[in-house]
């Protein structure tokens, strides 16, 4: 009986704590995404991790050209300044903020839209269901999948791939 208490008492904190999470998540989300707005910024990821009263909040930013060291420290003292204003109760927040890197994956429509014309390194099921990998250039983005063009033979030809067939993607670092 007494595992039991304890047991149930463990799931009980794991539950509270990701329900905390997801709040303070959305929370952060409320106050930071008109800031990033604001600086020509946009909020691609919110992590949080750490104690509840003194969580560490990891937050991915991005912009049309990339985003720079400047970008980063601005939208993280403007975060900073108006989290403690707006939440002044909420938990004492560290914040690291940063941009997406070269090799962050493509997840949705939105981020493909970004790098179109860019080579992408795609892992995609073929017809016998196997997993391969293409290195070819983005065309453009549809609702149904993505139009990619091997420009690197001496052949250029193009393909479609549907969204469903798409296991991974990430821009191809070009030099």
């Amino acid at each position: 009986l007494f595992f039991f208490f304890l047991s149930a008492a463990a799931i009980l904190d794991a539950y509270l704590v990701a329900f905390m999470t997801e709040n303070l998540i959305q929370a952060i989300r409320d106050v930071g995404d008109p800031l990033a707005m604001a600086l020509g910024l946009e909020i691609l990821d919110v992590q949080c991790t750490g104690k509840p009263a003194k969580p560490l909040v990891r937050l991915t930013l991005d912009k049309e050209g990339g985003v720079g060291i400047a970008d980063c420290e601005q939208f993280h003292q403007s975060l900073r300044r108006t989290w403690e204003i707006t939440q002044p109760e909420g938990p004492s927040c560290r914040f690291e903020v940063s941009s997406p890197g070269l090799d962050r994956p493509l997840k949705d429509r939105k981020d493909f839209q970004r790098v179109q014309g860019q080579r992408l390194r795609v892992t995609l099921l073929d017809d016998e269901s196997k997993p391969v990998v293409v290195i070819e250039r983005l065309r453009c983005v549809t609702e149904a999948g993505l139009q990619l063009v091997d420009d690197r033979s001496k052949v250029m030809s193009e393909r479609f791939v549907a969204w469903n067939e798409i296991i991974k993607a990430k821009v191809e670092v070009e030099f």
